[in-house]
């Protein structure tokens, strides 16, 4: 073709040429193809105007994205700084994106109008071409919005009214629009370029507002549609209120991580640990397992009683994005991937999930809000505690203790950390009484070291859930995670290589002198718990070994029966503990209340009663005066062989 051929005009005349033809009139386009005018080549224009295109796009839309992910994910954003960092990520992935979809509607358009060059209806060729690339690219853009829009905002957001939605929407419109009358007006511009110029009509097609305003309305219409279609078709339902038919129960719910119950069986037998055998003696039932042996998932699904597609927390490790205080979760092999690339990068490092990715309540918050009295300690994925969780002492909180500080979030209410840590020194004194134990002569100090740093964590655990600080209280919570602590250091191979059958010996001994251990701290701490109509709730996981046997519910109490059950499922322990306070089920949870581990004086006399829902966990927002202890947390859990 006679105009391919020709040399590239001189940026001068093509700044005339663009000025005549009215692509330089608004401040958009002049934004767009100002510099990129003064390229010496025809397809430099073209990505000069893409790169800016990008730019533009992703000053609108990181913003605008970091709302939406903000308000789908609490836990990621928790200051302003969060929002502009974050805001500056999406700005960064959005630009990138729109530039290399803008790049290629501009080479499609461009070339679908050269090859009309000689035609005699070549202007409206090409007018037609950069109108559909511009189309496209609008097009494009708007679907992926909606959607991600739709994805991202939470049902019962602030953004949720339909006024809201349809402002959301008209802006998504406006961008898209914006975006592909960038895109028109580079196409026609880079025919200039290529001196097809004398054969261009004045004006961009998508810059009338009698073109834009009829095109607009038609993308609103459609966006508002595809956000209907593919809104979730049930809307959540309305929480009722929790109506207790008072038991006179005070609960206490003990849960052991690390526990092999054919040796608790055979140590119960030869009669070395009393106190468990006790507790084990009257109603029990074995607990199916989650193949994936995380233990902030497989605690998580025992305490909501949901699975982890629904409660939230999939794994005990997630990701912290730099610069930003919020989390996210690595729930694929691929994502793990991308963290593994990006931690060395320093875009993101490790971090501890944490309460704020929780989305469901888990039995004690339930129970706090029907109004009775609760408390729970060192539970996993309990940081930040907030006010109407009831008394939380957070898997946080004894770190918090250890390394002083104003707290943040470790603590609720946090008036508990002044009296808590005006204690300290005497807590100390008792937990070095406590561990004083015997353990097994002639093992090597490095057995003996991880089994007193164990049984030092247990009994801080079991000194603070018996503090006389924590007051009267209906239900009493507590985990100990010390046997998985120890079970997993001595029985792991450094290099997963089969130890000497003298080191396993030394290991296996040392670990049945920890259940002796345990079995006297929970003999002494029962005795400081007040036993008027107590029941008390045994719950044992195997924690983190490879082929995991059955775990263990036990109860024991006036109001527990003699049944021996298998197979209970991990989601039917939270409803068991709420039947035995008096609260009422509900009926969208993922396991019932095993009935038949009551006595029949008490099925009789509290029938099963049901609620359609526990709602979602809403902790309200607090204000921390000291910093979170997440580096620290990262430390101590890698110290104690939770992460690597």
């Amino acid at each position: 073709m006679a105009q391919d051929q020709k040399p590239p005009a001189r940026v001068d005349d093509l700044r005339e040429q663009l000025r005549a033809l009215g692509y330089l009139d608004a401040r958009v386009d002049r934004f767009v193809l100002g510099r990129a005018a003064t390229r010496g080549r025809g397809w430099s224009l073209a990505l000069g105007a893409s790169l800016r295109i990008g730019a533009l796009a992703g000053v609108l839309l990181g913003p605008a994205a970091a709302v939406g992910l903000s308000a789908r994910l609490p836990g990621l954003v928790t200051s302003v700084t969060d929002a502009v960092v974050l805001a500056g990520y999406l700005a960064l992935l959005f630009g990138a994106g729109s530039a290399v979809l803008a790049f290629a509607a501009i080479l499609a358009g461009v070339a679908l109008a050269r090859g009309a060059a000689s035609d005699a209806n070549f202007a409206l060729r090409a007018r037609r071409a950069a109108t559909l690339a511009g189309l496209a690219v609008a097009v494009s853009c708007l679907v992926y919005l909606t959607l991600w829009w739709r994805t991202t905002s939470a049902p019962m957001g602030p953004l949720a009214s339909v006024p809201a939605q349809v402002l959301v929407m008209a802006l998504a419109v406006a961008i898209s629009v914006l975006v592909g009358h960038a895109v028109t007006v580079t196409v026609l511009a880079t025919l200039v370029r290529f001196g097809l110029a004398r054969s261009l009509e004045h004006g961009s097609p998508l810059s009338s507002w009698r073109v834009l305003l009829p095109v607009g309305v038609v993308a609103l219409v459609g966006a508002l549609a595809l956000l209907t279609v593919s809104a979730q078709t049930a809307p959540e339902t309305e929480v009722p209120p929790l109506a207790v038919v008072a038991t006179g129960a005070h609960v206490v719910v003990i849960a052991i991580d690390g526990v092999d119950i054919l040796t608790l069986t055979r140590l119960t037998t030869s009669g070395a640990v009393p106190t468990l055998g006790a507790l084990t003696a009257q109603a029990r039932a074995t607990l199916l397992n989650d193949t994936n042996r995380d233990p902030a998932r497989v605690w998580t699904t025992i305490a909501t009683a949901q699975t982890p597609e629904r409660h939230g927390i999939h794994a005990l490790q997630a990701r912290q994005l730099a610069g930003v205080e919020g989390r996210l979760r690595s729930e694929s092999p691929e994502l793990s991937m991308l963290t593994a690339a990006t931690d060395l990068l320093r875009l993101t490092s490790p971090t501890i999930a944490s309460g704020d990715e929780r989305v469901l309540p888990a039995f004690w918050e339930v129970a706090a809000t029907a109004g009775l009295r609760t408390a729970v300690v060192h539970w996993w994925a309990t940081w930040p505690a907030g006010p109407g969780q009831g008394i939380v002492l957070s898997d946080r909180a004894i770190l918090r203790l250890e390394q002083g500080g104003a707290p943040a979030g470790e603590f609720a209410p946090e008036t508990l950390h002044a009296p808590l840590v005006a204690l300290i020194e005497a807590r100390r004194a008792r937990v070095a009484a406590a561990t004083a134990h015997t353990w097994p002569d002639g093992q090597p100090d490095q057995i003996t070291s991880v089994l007193k740093r164990s049984a030092e964590l247990d009994a801080t655990v079991l000194d603070l859930g018996a503090d006389a600080v924590l007051g009267p209280l209906d239900l009493r919570t507590v985990y100990l995670p010390g046997l998985d602590i120890a079970q997993h250091a001595l029985l792991q191979g450094a290099d997963n290589s089969p130890m000497a059958t003298s080191a396993t010996a030394d290991r296996v001994r040392g670990l049945e002198a920890y259940y002796s251990f345990l079995d006297a701290a929970l003999a002494r701490w029962l005795a400081l718990v007040p036993d008027a109509n107590r029941q008390v709730v045994l719950i044992l996981q195997p924690g983190r070994v490879q082929h995991a046997a059955a775990g263990l519910l036990a109860m024991s109490g006036s109001f527990a029966s003699q049944a021996a059950l298998t197979d209970m499922a991990p989601t039917a322990v939270a409803p068991t503990v709420l039947t035995l306070l008096g609260v009422p089920s509900a009926s969208d949870l993922a396991g019932a209340a095993v009935r038949a581990l009551f006595s029949e004086g008490f099925t009789d006399r509290y029938p099963a009663r049901g609620v359609s829902t526990y709602g979602k966990r809403r902790a309200p927002a607090q204000a921390r005066t000291g910093q979170p202890l997440n580096q620290e947390m990262i430390e101590r859990m890698r110290s104690l062989g939770y992460v690597r």
